[in-house]
């Protein structure tokens, strides 16, 4: 503030910043049990990015703006040095394996349809072959469907993903009082494992009948977002079960998620390699959004001296290099609900420490804090890598495409990048047109 020009050249910014946040603190208010004090709503940014610079102790010594407000300086912070999700993988050449992809992804975009006409108008299954289509969700159970695909000798279960509050409370219960171990050996996300099981009980038998009518069949259960995660869990447990048990092999049980929330040990996940794969999208922040990573994301904002980062010369026009950055704020307002919620269950269950984004897993340095066990996205991942190139003689213009891989196997997604892009690479449109486009490359 003592620079005027530079203070000209932020005030509508920040003016129009604290009027973006005030739907969060509205929302922030209503949340809070009537005996609460409600949080000053008349504090300059100034004094919100020192209460962020103060906050050492945890997420509840945050208001949902001082949230919002350091997902947002971060963002712009990432966004000036372009950083991405360095992922190592094979580029994937096989056109059958991209149309494979492209195939089960219109799958899971069908189970968001009202009805089984609009399932089959927009994918490979016909009406008459769709067994069942529940739209509506319950507690601890998302929308779904089973089908037949008699072409390629498929008996599907696709669950579908986030829709509504029933699954919503699915999605953000990470932990309960009961635990969260898996068959006594693995960690997995608790909502999501329950979820896994009602299926396992209420629709295996089902699925027993049309197997048996159809010889030489296979089990293929798909989803996206938390049916994703669902689907990959179910897998894992029935693969787990004997053939007496099911009344088929477990060998011909596979899933397929898109955009899978993070849900299963590191242990789990390499194991299911064989049976489980994924897509992953380059800038999807659900895939990364685990108790550890949220830990990291939130020491790299408290850790990180603002007062320096704003007296860079570079810094001083950033906002004029972001043009979309009022997209990302409501993009970001999203996240923090989210990680506010995640807050709310990570003293349940058992702790232990994670090294923040500054410090490496040897490093003894830095602060720590105690998280939930860390969570990770299941099987063999494909990631969906968004690359740029300018055009040969048309200055300034820039070609975006995407390529596909495979990530290494022992390889994890660690660390949150935020981007424009953060919610939008989410979607099952997302990942269609990613996917064709990577069709046109090959």
């Amino acid at each position: 503030e003592e620079d005027s020009s530079n203070y000209n050249k932020w005030k509508p910014e920040i003016a129009w910043l604290g009027r973006a946040l005030e739907p969060a603190l509205q929302l922030y208010k209503w949340a809070l049990p009537s005996a609460n004090k409600l949080p000053p709503t008349d504090r300059s940014i100034s004094e919100i990015f020192s209460s962020i610079q103060r906050s050492k102790l945890g997420f509840q010594d945050w208001t949902l703006s001082d949230l919002t407000i350091g997902l947002y300086l971060l963002y712009l912070r990432q966004a000036s040095s372009s950083a991405v999700d360095h992922v190592n993988g094979e580029i994937i050449t096989s056109e059958s394996i991209v149309h494979d992809l492209i195939y089960h992804l219109e799958l899971a975009k069908g189970s968001y349809r009202d009805n089984a006409g609009g399932l089959a108008r927009n994918s490979m299954l016909r009406e008459k072959d769709v067994i069942k289509f529940t739209r509506n969700s319950s507690l601890l159970r998302p929308g779904y469907y089973i089908g037949i695909d008699r072409r390629k000798k498929l008996v599907i279960l696709c669950i579908r993903g986030t829709q509504n509050v029933y699954d919503l409370i699915t999605d953000v219960i990470s932990s309960g009082h009961e635990g969260i171990n898996f068959e006594t050996s693995y960690s997995t996300h608790y909502g999501t494992a329950e979820a896994a099981r009602w299926f396992l009980t209420h629709e295996m038998g089902t699925i027993r009948r049309i197997l048996a009518r159809h010889e030489g069949f296979r089990l293929r259960l798909v989803g996206h977002s938390l049916g994703g995660a669902i689907a990959s869990l179910l897998a894992v447990m029935l693969r787990k079960k004997s053939p007496e048990e099911l009344g088929f092999s477990p060998d011909i049980v596979s899933a397929i998620g898109f955009a899978t929330p993070p849900c299963v040990s590191k242990e789990l996940a390499e194991n299911c390699a064989d049976s489980v794969s994924t897509v992953v999208m380059q800038d999807d922040v659900i895939p990364r959004l685990s108790p550890a990573s949220i830990t990291r994301l939130r020491n790299e904002i408290v850790e990180t001296d603002w007062i320096s980062v704003f007296t860079k010369e570079d810094w001083r026009g950033v906002i004029d290099v972001v043009a979309n950055a009022r997209q990302a704020v409501a993009s970001l307002q999203d996240v923090a609900r989210k990680l506010a919620d995640y807050a709310k269950f990570r003293g349940q269950t058992e702790e232990r420490a994670v090294p923040s984004s500054a410090e490496s897993e040897e490093g003894s340095g830095g602060s720590r804090r105690k998280v939930p066990e860390d969570l990770y996205v299941p099987g063999s991942v494909y990631y969906l890598k968004r690359n740029a190139e300018y055009v040969e003689g048309q200055q300034g213009k820039c070609v975006e495409y995407f390529t596909l891989l495979k990530r290494r196997p022992g390889e994890h997604f660690r660390r949150i990048i935020l981007s424009s892009n953060l919610i939008s690479d989410h979607k099952c449109d997302a990942h269609y047109y990613a996917l064709r486009d990577v069709i046109k490359g090959l």
